[in-house]
């Protein structure tokens, strides 16, 4: 006749086996929420276009390139608009992604603002000399798939950031990079003598002077490394 005692050591082992395949799910489950959630940081830092900083991204490094007093950079791009609009969106695209790539070269931190808006922090002890060389570079052909050849330049504008405020340098740059554009030549420092970002009856209604430190920023640094 069946005795339930008989088979404690049975139903102990199933149990322990149920209980560690229980813990392995958990764990797993936990490993991979942990992943999505590094990859939803990770996007919120990420123009998704580019794979530039954002807005958020900038802000991001700027919190730890601060303290090695960097120059901020504004470069507008120059003639992106009649190529966007002949050879079509896919093209501007891939335009963009191309200078995003070029970019990369800064030594620093590169970011998307929108539309064909970057800007950059740049830690070099030269930055006039980094804007002129990071101008040529962007200005270099760029082939379509369909076989056309297109080219943009840049307006840069640069700024100090010294006082220790994002939003104002990048305003300050903002400024010179209209100067740049204005003059053709080439890269322009801030000069608070020169330069007036106060009145922007002339410009579009949403630049970077209008950048505000989020509120809540995510806490992973990996996608600004």
């Amino acid at each position: 006749m069946f005795h339930p005692l008989l088979d404690l050591p049975a139903a102990l082992a199933a149990g322990l086996l149920l209980a560690a395949a229980v813990a392995l799910t958990s764990r797993h489950r936990l490993r991979t929420l942990r992943h999505e959630l590094t990859a939803l940081r990770r996007a919120a830092l990420l123009d998704p276009l580019t794979g530039l900083a954002n807005r958020a991204g900038l802000t991001q490094a700027w919190t730890h390139l601060a303290p090695t007093k960097p120059y901020a950079a504004v470069i507008d791009l120059d003639g992106f608009k009649p190529i966007n609009d002949t050879h079509g969106h896919a093209a501007g695209d891939i335009l963009l992604t191309t200078i995003a790539h070029r970019l990369h070269t800064v030594n620093g931190v590169a970011a998307r603002l929108g539309g064909d808006e970057f800007a950059a922090l740049i830690c070099d002890p030269n930055p006039a000399s980094t804007a002129v060389r990071l101008a040529h570079t962007i200005a270099a052909p760029v082939r379509l798939p369909n076989g056309a050849t297109v080219r943009v330049t840049a307006s840069i504008g640069l700024a100090p950031t010294t006082a220790g405020d994002l939003p104002a340098a990048l305003a300050a740059a903002d400024a010179a990079m209209y100067r740049a554009k204005g003059s053709k030549t080439g890269p322009a420092i801030y000069d608070p003598a020169r330069d007036d970002h106060t009145t922007a009856d002339s410009r579009p209604g949403v630049r970077t002077r209008d950048l505000q430190t989020p509120r809540h920023l995510p806490t992973t640094t990996e996608a600004i490394a």
